[in-house]
């Protein structure tokens, strides 16, 4: 820009008021807003959750540990393992209901990875704008200095419209910071739930049923330690909401 051409029409007090303004993106606030709305990745852990309750079915002494000992005065294991067996008939609505999940949580990854850039963008816009102003004023620390009867100098006004277009640009940062901890947290989720449901949960079935027709204490011992991962790998995803 020309040093000696105002970036606005400090006579046109709307101009002053409105400068930038086709940097900001009305929009964006909304927008950021829902993105960072963690309910998809909660929804996705709650089901894992259930599934892994159902891996519980016929192992009482896990449902014991779980429940403590007020928990086992009052019933609540007896509740717990009968929750369980009925949870475990229902294993492939689980996993469907789970997959559901996954795939709604892949979509909000999709969408922070296209806000990002939309936020890199305006970002920068606002602070081409801003920067524009600021060296003009600076290289020109007369203009615009006359204040009007009972109002505001045209280079105050200009003043107060840079310092809130650097509060949008702060907020924005902050907010592109906050969205790509919570793109990486749920790329971590959806990591987690990919080797549940392509290596530890099949490891899981492949020696719970055999253990249905054998009693073996490697296909015992495998199928405990796929579970134990599987549970392993909830209680992780579980902790990156908290």
């Amino acid at each position: 820009m020309n040093g000696d051409r105002a970036p606005v029409d400090l006579d046109d007090p709307l101009a002053v008021v409105g400068y930038g303004g086709d940097a900001v993106d009305a929009a964006l606030d909304a927008r950021l807003t829902d993105a960072l709305d963690g309910s998809a990745a909660a929804a996705l852990v709650a089901r894992l959750q259930t599934l892994q309750r159902a891996l519980q079915a016929g192992k009482p002494r896990e449902i014991r540990r779980g429940t403590g000992l007020i928990g086992r005065l009052l019933g609540r294991d007896v509740e717990a393992e009968a929750e369980a067996r009925a949870l475990q008939q229902r294993l492939g609505v689980l996993m469907t209901d789970t997959d559901r999940g996954a795939a709604a949580l892949r979509t909000r990854v999709a969408a922070h990875h296209a806000l990002q850039e939309t936020l890199a963008g305006s970002i920068a816009r606002i602070a081409d704008r801003h920067r524009a102003a600021r060296d003009w004023l600076d290289a020109n620390p007369l203009a615009g200095a006359d204040a009007p009867a009972g109002g505001l100098a045209p280079r105050a006004r200009l003043e107060d419209r840079l310092a809130h277009l650097r509060t949008v640009q702060s907020t924005w940062e902050l907010g592109a910071r906050q969205l790509q901890l919570l793109h990486q947290q749920h790329l971590d989720l959806l990591a987690r739930y990919q080797r549940i449901r392509d290596v530890l949960l099949p490891v899981w079935q492949q020696h719970a049923l055999a253990l249905a027709s054998t009693t073996g204490a490697a296909q015992a011992a495998t199928a405990a330690d796929a579970q134990a991962a599987i549970e392993s790998e909830v209680a992780a995803m579980a902790a990156k909401l908290d």
